[in-house]
Order: structure tokens, then C-alpha cells, then sequence
């Protein structure tokens, strides 16, 4: 049993160690939650050191909920993981993650990322041996009706579990491994703590002139400034999350104004216009930020979304809006461009000078996909298009021990399986029901199939990763083959069980009084088609499909849909919900789908409509596919001209639509 003294060794020593290499310490308290609020009731302290040293942004913080677990020190207000987002930007050098309060999977990968080198990032939770057993309040969420939080699994929790037990970068106490005293100890001088150590770290060994953090970024806004001297230019920037992408987007729009300024100075030159497009305007937030600060307060205005400095404009449009109204530009900025669609991405090429700016690994998703599919058609197309790509962490140096972590426990930097020398046949591939128990087992194939995932589908987020281990209506299958001596995951399919829904609650959805979570498709079919009987069926709809892009257009995808059909018993339909485009329809209809609905408004990312597309398989899966035709036709005769010209007559096609008696299935 180590002593109190030892105790507070390792820590003080841990976090010099850090603190020398500009890296952040992870501590993992497991424990009771009386042995886990002792270890707290030592960290008083934190109440005037935040008083003495706040500034405009936290020294510490606390993510938690006193209702459901721990309570928090003093002076330290509890924030809500499903909050976090509302931090993204700040700077702390110290927090406490309560995960007796939930583990919240996307707000533990956001959090992360406020903490600077030097720092430590203290996560709490129950013993080992309990915390599968504990009762996580993130279960309530993951529960669909009619399922509750005692249904839900706990294979993510095993693989957290596994995480912390074999990495050695973090330090990891145990109740009953140590004192009862609390981890702050009373000591010659006084009360010793982990704040006690200046936190103050030079990140760089190479010196950079401000506003730069780090050499790379030096370098990206260097070979970017002269963009404008260039008839066209195309230039993609990607990093992983935290290298500082946007506010290199923010410095170079700074110096791109201040240049046309002085330039202004001797002649007079026309109106300079930079338009800056993103997913959301959140995700600008770095960009702006930057421009704020690096220009005369009095001199930058703002007025709806346009920021005018002297003779130049940064304009902001979501990609939908750019899409649309198609303005001039001198230049493009993109920011996030592995959340647009590709064929999207591909129109920007219009415009003389673009630059494409990506994360590649991060909490919110994933530009992996960005890579795969997008980048090949762009060297087709502008084969002299440069690519930079930025490695050093803003906050943190590289090989940063929480960074590796947070990685590993959220998936963050999964890929698809290794298929190089592979030569495709598809007699080789086995189709079948994956066991989410073996899954959670074998790392290698679960790093496989949430790498396929990734790759197909930008907001893949590690709270999906909880949710295909553990929720309770999720089934999974995959295609795999024998490659380099090993199983292989090649494709993979993710499902959800829908309906029944119960008569009463099936009458106030069509009413518009209630919207439970879940059921998709029987609720769009009740409150938007008002077709009762949606709410008799029990269905699987697929929320993802994925093949490894080496085997794509194989027949891999189809082949691996009949065998879930085949292999599903007591279903009545077979159903898919998603943005509507046209070789995505192709797809569905081949396999015998026909549309039931089609979304009134476009999503302003992507510009598609969303489409409601279903396949009956037994009598009364049959019987509502076609109510559903006979409604989606009603919806076309009420469209108005414009709507239709709106929708184009590739995806008014779908409304008559007929599948042919090869169809799939």
C-alpha cells in the first residue's frame, strides 16, 4: 500500500516529467464514490488559487453533474459534458472529469483539447471491478424505446477499461492501493498541490514571431500569402485537431488585408473580396478570432457576416448559401472541407484561387474520407495543386501522453483494414453478423470497422462509437476475407431495429404532440404521411454503409444487404434514411427500395434533401411500401413549379420510380 508521501512523489513528479517535455499528465482515480469525494474534499485549494489567478479564461474546471455524481470543489462550477463544445477555444490548466456523473465520449474528446501543456487532466471513476455494473446516467440517453438504460451495454466501458490498463503513460491510483487520505497532503510548508508548478511552457525549441504558435503554421500562412499574385491557385492544408488550421486561416486573411491596405497607399485598387465557407458558423470561431486580434479594433467592422477592413471584405456564407448565390471572389477559403461533399467541393473549383483546409482526426469527425475521396479527383482535375500539411500541436508538444490516450480510447485515429497486394475476388468474402462481445474483445477488427465508418461518413463521432457497442436496438454486419494471414473487415453495415410503436403513442406522433427518440422511419411515416399502420411494423433501418474503397463497385455492398435480409428474422421492412443524391437513389433502388418521402428544405451543409426510402419484405412490410408510394405521390402533385425546379428532375425521378422485377431482393 503506497504511503500518502509516495503518493504525492509520483504526482510531483509526473507532472515535472511533463512539464520538461510540454506534455500533460493524465491521473486516473478508481474508487467508491465516498473514497472518490475524499480524494475531491483535498482539492480546497482550488478555491483561492481560482479566485487569485482568473483571468479570461479558467485555470481549472470541473466536468460533472452534483445530482447524478460527485460534488465539486469550491469555486469550480460544474459544466456538463454534453456542454463541453460551449468550451472549444478556451484555455485551462487543470481539469477534473467526474465520470461517476456519465462518460460522455464526445465531451471527454472536446475537453481534452483545452488543456495546454504542463497541465493535468484528472478523470474519476468507479472501480474496476464496479464500473461495468454501475448504473452510467449516459445510458438514459442511449436507450431507444421501448428500451431503457438497464438494456444498454457495457462493452464500451470494457474498452475504456482496457485503455487505462495498458497505458503507461498515465498515473493510475486505486482505492485500497493507497491511503485514505485525500491525494493533497499537509506537509512542512503548508498544503503541496499539482498547481504548485508553473505551468507556463515554451512549446516550440524553434522560436516563431507572434501571432504564429508553431513553426508550421509559420510556414502554412508563408506559402499562402501570395496566393493572390496567382491567376489560379488551388492549395489544401490538413491536419489532425489542435494544429491550429483555422487561426492559420484567420492569420493569413489578416495579412492578406493589411497588404491590400498599404498597397491602397500609393494607388487606388478595387474592392478585395475573400469568401470564407464552413459547415457552421462555430466553425469559424478560430478564423474570426484571429482577424480580431491581429487588426485595429477601430478600423474592422462587422455587419451580417461580413467583416470590412479598409478596402477588403471577408465574407461569410454556409456552403448551401454559396452554392446558390455563386458571388465573385478574389479568394475562397473552405474551411472543414471534409464535412462537404465532395461533388459540392469539386463546383468550388470555379472560383481562381481556393484554399481547402481539413482536420483529419478530431472529436466531431473525420476527414479520412476527404482523402479518399476527394483529393484524387482534385489532382485530376488541378494536378498543380498543393498540399501542406500541418503536425505540431498548438497547445502541447508532439507525443503528448493525453493526446496518444484520447486517441486510443475514442478511436480517433482508426483506419480501415490494410488491403495492399490484395487481389479481389468476391467468392472470398464471408458475409455475417458481427458479435458486438467479440468486437470489444479484438481491438484490431473494431479499429477496422469504426475505421470503415469513419471513412464513409464525416460526423462520425466517438459518441457513435458508444452507441454501436451498447445500444440496445444496433445490430452489425460485416463482410470480411482472409488477407496477410488474418481476417480482414471489408464492409460493414449498421442497423437499427425500428418499431413497433404502441397505439397511443403511435396516435400523438401523428398528432405532432409527442416525438420520442429513435424510430426514424414509422415516426416520419405517422407524423408526415399520417399512415397508421407504420406503427404495426418492426423494420431495420440502415444508419450506415461502408466498403473499403478497393473494393468498392463490386457488388460487395448489395451482397452484404441480402445477407442481413436473409439472415433477419420477424422483420416487415427493410428501410434507409439519408441525403438524397443520385448515384446514392441508383444505389437503393437496385436493391428494390422506392422513396416514401423526400425532405421540404435542403440541409445547409450538404444541399440534398433527405429521402425516407423502404423496401416491404413480409405481407405487411409490402402493404406499407406501397401506402407510402401513394403518399409520396401526393407530395409530388402538391409541389409547386419552383419546388420542382428546385429539387431538379434527377431526384424527381424518384416519385415514379418503378423497380423492375430484377431488382435485388
Amino acid at each position: 500500500m503506497a504511503s500518502g508521501k509516495s503518493v504525492l512523489n509520483n504526482l510531483t513528479r509526473g507532472l515535472e516529467d511533463a512539464q520538461r517535455r510540454s506534455h500533460r499528465l493524465l491521473v486516473v482515480l478508481s474508487g467508491s464514490q465516498a473514497w472518490c469525494q475524499a480524494q475531491l474534499d483535498g482539492f480546497t485549494y482550488l478555491g483561492s488559487s481560482f479566485g487569485e489567478r482568473a483571468g479570461n479564461e479558467a485555470q481549472w474546471l470541473w466536468i460533472g453533474d452534483a445530482q447524478s455524481g460527485l460534488t465539486s470543489p469550491i469555486a469550480l462550477p460544474p459544466i456538463s459534458a454534453k456542454q463541453a463544445h460551449q468550451l472549444l477555444g478556451q484555455e485551462c490548466q487543470g481539469i477534473i472529469y467526474d465520470a461517476w456523473s456519465g462518460f460522455n465520449p464526445n465531451g471527454f474528446g472536446q475537453v481534452v483539447g483545452t488543456l495546454v501543456a504542463g497541465g493535468v487532466f484528472i478523470l474519476i471513476t468507479p472501480a474496476a471491478d464496479a464500473w461495468q455494473d454501475y448504473s452510467d446516467p449516459e445510458y438514459r440517453h442511449i436507450a431507444v424505446p421501448p428500451f431503457t438504460a438497464a438494456d444498454v451495454g457495457r462493452r464500451f466501458i470494457q474498452h475504456l477499461q482496457k485503455t487505462i490498463a495498458a497505458d503507461t503513460g498515465l498515473i493510475h491510483f486505486c482505492e485500497g492501493e493507497l491511503n485514505a487520505n485525500p491525494l493533497i497532503f499537509e506537509g512542512e510548508h503548508g498544503v503541496h498541490c499539482v498547481a504548485d508548478i508553473n505551468h507556463q511552457q515554451d512549446l516550440s525549441s524553434i522560436a516563431v514571431p507572434a501571432p504564429f504558435k508553431t513553426k508550421d503554421q509559420q510556414d502554412t500562412v508563408q506559402h499562402c500569402v501570395n496566393i493572390l499574385s496567382q491567376l489560379q491557385a488551388v492549395t489544401v492544408i490538413t491536419a489532425d485537431r489542435g494544429r491550429g488550421k483555422s487561426a492559420a486561416l484567420g492569420i493569413l486573411v489578416a495579412r492578406l488585408m493589411q497588404k491590400h491596405q498599404k498597397s491602397n497607399a500609393a494607388a487606388t485598387n478595387p474592392l478585395l473580396e475573400i469568401l470564407l465557407t464552413a459547415p457552421s458558423r462555430g466553425a469559424i470561431q478560430a478564423v474570426v478570432t484571429l482577424l480580431q486580434r491581429l487588426l485595429p479594433a477601430d478600423e474592422l467592422t462587422y455587419e451580417r457576416d461580413c467583416w470590412h477592413y479598409g478596402e477588403s471584405r471577408l465574407r461569410f456564407l454556409l456552403p448551401d448559401q454559396l452554392l446558390q448565390q455563386k458571388p465573385e471572389a478574389d479568394l475562397l477559403l473552405v474551411d472543414e472541407a471534409a464535412a462537404i461533399p465532395a461533388p459540392l467541393l469539386l463546383s468550388l473549383l470555379d472560383y481562381p484561387r481556393v484554399i481547402f483546409a481539413s482536420t483529419l482526426h478530431g472529436y466531431e469527425g473525420t476527414g479520412q474520407g476527404f482523402s479518399v475521396r476527394f483529393l484524387p479527383y482534385l489532382d485530376r482535375r488541378v494536378p498543380q495543386r498543393k498540399l501542406l500539411r500541418m503536425h505540431q500541436p498548438v497547445r502541447w508538444a508532439e507525443g503528448d501522453p493525453l493526446e496518444r490516450f484520447s486517441y486510443q480510447a475514442l478511436l480517433l485515429d482508426a483506419e480501415p483494414a490494410d488491403l495492399s497486394d490484395y487481389v479481389a475476388e468476391r467468392d472470398d468474402v464471408c458475409y455475417r453478423k458481427l458479435d458486438r462481445d467479440e468486437l470489444v474483445a479484438d481491438t484490431r477488427r473494431l479499429k477496422q470497422l469504426f475505421g470503415l465508418l469513419m471513412l464513409a461518413h464525416y460526423r462520425t463521432t466517438p459518441g457513435d462509437l458508444r452507441i454501436l457497442l451498447d445500444s440496445p436496438n444496433i445490430e452489425i454486419w460485416g463482410a470480411s476475407v482472409e488477407h496477410k494471414g488474418e481476417t480482414q473487415l471489408v464492409a460493414a453495415v449498421l442497423l437499427a431495429y425500428e418499431g413497433p410503436i404502441d397505439t397511443d403513442l403511435a396516435e400523438a406522433i401523428m398528432k405532432g404532440t409527442r416525438r420520442p427518440k429513435g424510430q426514424l422511419i414509422p415516426q416520419t411515416l405517422l407524423a408526415h404521411c399520417q399512415i397508421a399502420d407504420a406503427a404495426h411494423c418492426r423494420g431495420l433501418r440502415v444508419m450506415r454503409i461502408a466498403v473499403h474503397p478497393q473494393l468498392q463497385r463490386q457488388g460487395i455492398g448489395s451482397a452484404l444487404l441480402q445477407a442481413v435480409e436473409q439472415g433477419s428474422q420477424d422483420i416487415d421492412w427493410l428501410g434507409t434514411s439519408f441525403g438524397a443524391t443520385s448515384a446514392l437513389c441508383c444505389f437503393w433502388q437496385r436493391f428494390g427500395l422506392q422513396l416514401q418521402r423526400l425532405g421540404h428544405s435542403r440541409d445547409k451543409v450538404s444541399g440534398t434533401y433527405a429521402a425516407v426510402m423502404l423496401r416491404g419484405i413480409s405481407p405487411a412490410g409490402v402493404a406499407l411500401q406501397r401506402q407510402g408510394r401513394v403518399k409520396a405521390t401526393e407530395q409530388r402533385q402538391q409541389m409547386s413549379a419552383s419546388q420542382r425546379a428546385l429539387i431538379g428532375t434527377d431526384l424527381l425521378a424518384l416519385f415514379d420510380y418503378q423497380p423492375s422485377s430484377g431488382a435485388l431482393g
